[in-house]
């Protein structure tokens, strides 16, 4: 499987998915072909606001539970601090949970619980949520997953007033619905995107995750003064919801069963994208790989400095650095703002570079990889040199984030390039 190029293996149009609805009449298909921009780009739209949409639900419980709580802080003089500690990290030592003015007298061992439990879920079936997009059909997928999380959204804060253990079930079970949603947009973008076009595609697509903690950080303060902290899990719950039947009208499996593509596009399309799940997958010649298992330790590496900067970068700038709360939430929003443009600078670069011929497709990956990997080790680096000088930390913490994004044109890829119809799995 290693050795199979994309652009070698044979084309297979069939549906193994069984989602082929009934196409429109002729005048009707084409009325809609007028109004509707290239089918491909819709669906990179529709990925994008999906993503955006996942990570409102996901991180919305760690805006709300500061409204939710008491304040529980307790006195903890005793924890050690190393020498050259700033005098933030000084101050901080006097409380060690998450303080608020809610109503929720909840212990931070529940808090933990609450804000964590959510990643075991996630963790179980997005290892298995690749598979279960090709076998049942990421469209469907995809679908399901979101729209089950907008429901669950809905129904968090009458769990939290009934009990803490209720809530963290009910996060239990949006992790566990949410992990497929990421591999089924994979295999989605696997069969929508030409070659000339991936990178872009994919970066679009992804980029909604930067959205999505944008929109977060801009909206909730208002929403919680204004609306109550319900309303950050019913926003995310209603748009969720809003979503899922867009992306049921606009997205088909693949082009073949969609009736407002174009037969320039199609063409396009079939001629360049070579993809149908297989019933079963080779594991052994996957795991004896040779150019997979560095992907694995790349993903790894990624997803901690990713989780590290959004889930304890706050913490770190507030409570070690000393920067205010609207100071962090400036920082933050100006990091995931150059977030969101950088991906979409990596993703047309590595398309131009490859089309152009002026690099090779894997010269490209590991070009754009090494930039942003430089730049993330760069940042972390300096952060350790900083000292407690507060916007030099901020600008490092910045470098950090902009790096980030090349994997969603390097490593991430791979599986694509490699092969295709494995494209969830992997």
């Amino acid at each position: 499987m290693c050795h199979t190029p994309r652009e070698h293996q044979h084309t297979e149009w069939e549906d193994p998915h069984g989602d082929s609805t009934p196409l429109l009449s002729s005048t009707q298909s084409k009325s809609w072909r007028v109004l509707l921009p290239p089918i491909r780009y819709v669906v990179v739209i529709l990925g994008l606001l999906g993503c955006m949409v996942d990570y409102l639900v996901r991180f919305g419980l760690s805006v709300a539970i500061v409204s939710m709580v008491v304040d529980t802080g307790s006195p903890n003089t005793s924890l050690p601090l190393p020498d050259g500690a700033c005098p933030a990290a000084l101050n901080n030592t006097q409380h060690d949970s998450v303080s608020g003015e809610g109503t929720f007298d909840w212990t931070v061992e529940q808090q933990g619980i609450i804000l964590g439990i959510f990643f075991w879920g996630y963790f179980i079936t997005k290892m298995t949520g690749g598979r279960i997009s090709e076998m049942v059909g990421p469209w469907q997928t995809m679908a399901v997953s979101l729209g089950m999380s907008g429901v669950l959204s809905l129904l968090c804060p009458f769990a939290a007033h009934l009990h803490p253990m209720a809530l963290a079930s009910v996060r239990l079970l949006m992790g566990l619905v949410q992990g497929p949603s990421f591999p089924a947009l994979y295999s989605v973008l696997a069969r929508w995107a030409p070659p000339d076009e991936l990178a872009t595609m994919v970066t679009i697509a992804y980029s909604g995750m930067s959205c999505g903690s944008l929109v977060a950080m801009g909206t909730s303060g208002w929403i919680i003064e204004h609306l109550g902290w319900e309303w950050v899990f019913y926003g995310g719950g209603i748009l969720s919801l809003l979503w899922t039947p867009l992306w049921l009208a606009f997205v088909r499996n693949s082009p073949k069963n969609h009736p407002f593509v174009t037969p320039q596009e199609f063409s396009l399309l079939s001629l360049n994208i070579h993809v149908k799940p297989k019933r079963h997958v080779p594991w052994s010649r996957l795991l004896r790989c040779w150019r997979f298992l560095p992907c694995i330790m790349a993903e790894f590496a990624s997803s901690w400095v990713t989780t590290l900067t959004t889930t304890e970068g706050p913490t770190f700038l507030n409570a070690q650095i000393g920067m205010s709360l609207d100071e962090v939430g400036s920082v933050l929003t100006v990091g995931q703002t150059l977030t969101w443009f950088t991906a979409l600078i990596y993703g047309r670069t590595s398309d131009l570079l490859t089309k152009n011929g002026t690099l090779s497709k894997i010269n490209t990956r590991r070009l754009m990889h090494t930039i942003g990997m430089v730049l993330v080790v760069l940042g972390l680096c300096g952060l350790a040199w900083a000292g407690c000088d507060k916007w030099m930390v901020a600008v490092l913490l910045i470098v950090v984030m902009v790096g980030c994004p090349s994997t969603l044109c390097s490593f991430t890829l791979a599986p694509m390039d490699i092969a295709p119809n494995y494209a969830g799995v992997c």
